[in-house]
């Protein structure tokens, strides 16, 4: 026994219609001149704000030289004293940070 069953699209004839459907709204799309309808977008007053900070970051120097030169004495004199410890637990944080990061 066959059944036939012509009233309902079967489920490729959709999927080849909704292809059809989004290639022709895709052209739509792209083929749109300059003077038509466009996106525009507009960046909120936080872009002044980011830009403040990014020059306070720049103008900060990469190198703190007054803790370089204390340092550099300290060393010199043989003052310095240092904990493995701490450079240890130094180390493991930068690099969980930069994992995690």
């Amino acid at each position: 026994m066959k059944v036939m069953n012509d009233s309902k699209p079967t489920l490729i004839e959709n999927l080849v219609k909704s292809n059809n459907v989004k290639a022709s709204q895709g052209a739509d799309v792209q083929g749109k001149k300059s003077g038509d309808m466009a996106d525009k977008v507009e960046l909120t007053g936080r872009k002044d704000e980011i830009d403040r900070v990014r020059e306070k970051v720049n103008a900060t120097p990469v190198v703190r030289e007054e803790k370089v030169a204390s340092l550099r004495q300290a060393v010199q004199t043989e003052t310095y004293n240092i904990r493995g410890e701490l450079v240890a637990k130094s180390l493991l944080k930068s690099h969980l940070l930069d994992e995690i990061l």
